[in-house]
């Protein structure tokens, strides 16, 4: 079956049943009232510009996918945002989009003001109603979503991803092995965040179950598990770091959890012994290991990790092969794939570049023969047809899944009027980074680096703040008179 992601056709098995779609945090939808809530919110932007993008506001609340397909499903472009993200960044993100409609999901409200406001009722609660004439997009491949992302100059970097992107995505993995109506999603990723789409696409390609679970209830672990046992929840899509919190729990095991099955893991590197420990406790889960960076539409590689793919790479597993019709270049001085170089995606899943960022667009996407090409930054290698990670080559890193470039956390702090220098480093543990340290010098002799963070936070998301913060009286250089930051990795070791 060719998807075209149209609700629609979505709908057509599962409209006027009354098998749950959508446990939000808030609400529960089934299939017949989705579908009911898609057209209420259809009908009200026969009333509300078209042309910009449009800002979904909230925090796993039920309404928040129902916006998303039917934004979609309207050739809208759509802007996730959390609603834990600091009010300066929400500011940035709509001043680059001129975006002048929000519809806001959660209870709070937005902290910036737009012309147009529709609540998680779809109601329109500021702005007037107007009669729309219909506009037909003029692009034969219309941009279908925005995702920002962290840039290395404090400015976020908005990620376009087009509708042929997307429906490539969509239509390689709807087709994977266990994507079915039978699936109940656990969704652990924010909206904002690209791996959240293999939860949403499931859900709406198959008319499966999503259950969406807020920042609150994952701080919790007894209250996620519990969670997951009442929904009978059976897969979930997460960053390895995720499941790191539960393996040590008594109560996570296929005995208390006897729905989960089915582990996806995206967003950083999955290690043999951490595979080991959870093929102990669900000895019949399906276990995947997966890749792909924001520019490259949710995920460009993938492979069930058995017991002969762990004894045969027990020091670095694969991340996959990669999907058809989606190529994948090496670039080392050999033009060798099997040597490390770095990975570049080419294919028609690749952005079409990053939002009014003339700069960044130059030095990351390229095309090679006819096709658009994404300089990754990841390094590795392919040997086999698989495809395996070798960390980052530049000043950006993975932490529990989030993509954070140091730099952006650096320009912050020296946002303040005392700093007069701040760098940024990440602590690993293998390939895996474990925590972020920023150093700083100061022209005072003293400062509380704890106010430091409350400062930080008016501008950075949470995930964002470093662990440590640390007063040096010196930064040390290199040769070429930049910061070592070797050198900084070392002073702390050594503290």
């Amino acid at each position: 079956m060719r998807y075209d992601f149209n609700i629609n056709e979505f709908c057509e098995l599962t409209e006027g049943k009354e098998k749950t779609a959508v446990i939000g945090t808030d609400r529960t939808f089934t299939w017949e009232e989705l579908y009911e809530e898609h057209l209420r919110l259809k009908t009200l932007f026969t009333h509300l510009p078209k042309d910009k993008p449009v800002i979904i506001y909230g925090e796993k609340e039920a309404a928040f996918p129902v916006a998303m397909i039917t934004l979609i499903n309207l050739n809208i472009v759509y802007i996730p945002i959390d609603a834990i993200m600091p009010a300066e960044r929400v500011k940035k993100i709509i001043e680059i989009t001129e975006a002048e409609v929000v519809i806001n999901c959660s209870s709070k409200l937005c902290p910036v003001e737009t012309s147009f406001i529709v609540n998680n009722t779809f109601g329109l609660v500021k702005g007037p109603k107007r009669v729309v004439t219909p506009t037909e997009n003029a692009s034969a491949d219309p941009v279908r979503y925005i995702l920002f992302t962290s840039g290395s100059t404090g400015e976020p970097k908005g990620v376009q991803i087009t509708k042929n992107a997307l429906n490539d995505f969509v239509n390689w993995y709807a087709a994977w092995p266990k994507i079915s109506a039978d699936c109940v999603y656990m969704n652990q990723a924010p909206f904002s965040f690209d791996i959240s789409l293999c939860d949403f696409v499931g859900t709406f390609c198959h008319g499966a179950s999503i259950v969406l679970n807020s920042y609150a209830i994952l701080k919790n672990a007894n209250v996620f598990l519990q969670r997951l046992k009442e929904c009978k929840a059976n897969t979930i899509v997460c960053t390895p770091s995720f499941i790191y919190m539960y393996l040590s729990s008594p109560e996570f095991n296929t005995q208390n959890c006897s729905a989960l099955d089915h582990f996806i893991f995206i967003g950083e590197e999955l290690p043999a012994a951490s595979v080991k420990k959870l093929k102990r406790l669900f000895p019949d889960a399906k276990i995947i290991n997966s890749y792909g960076p924001t520019e490259a539409t949710v995920v460009v590689t993938y492979i069930e990790i058995t017991n002969e793919i762990v004894a045969a790479y027990p020091q670095s597993l694969p991340i996959g092969y990669m999907k058809p019709g989606t190529d994948m270049l090496v670039i080392n001085d050999n033009n060798n794939r099997e040597e490390p170089g770095e990975l570049v995606i080419v294919g028609d899943n690749v952005s079409v570049g990053y939002l009014k960022n003339d700069e960044k667009n130059k030095a990351a996407f390229y095309t090679v023969n006819g096709k658009r090409a994404y300089r990754t930054g990841d390094l590795g290698y392919i040997k086999n047809n698989l495809v395996f990670f070798l960390g980052r080559n530049d000043n950006q890193v993975k932490l529990n899944g989030y993509r954070i470039e140091l730099d952006e956390i650096s320009e912050v702090l020296l946002r303040e009027d005392n700093i007069t220098h701040a760098a940024t480093v990440p602590l690993k543990q293998g390939n895996t980074v474990k925590k972020i340290v920023s150093f700083i010098t100061s022209k005072t002799e003293i400062i509380n680096t704890e106010y430091l963070k409350i400062r930080m936070a008016e501008f950075l998301p949470s995930y964002m703040i470093p662990s440590e913060i640390i007063l040096m009286k010196e930064m040390p250089l290199n040769s070429n008179y930049k910061t070592d930051k070797k050198a900084l990795i070392d002073h702390y070791l050594n503290l």
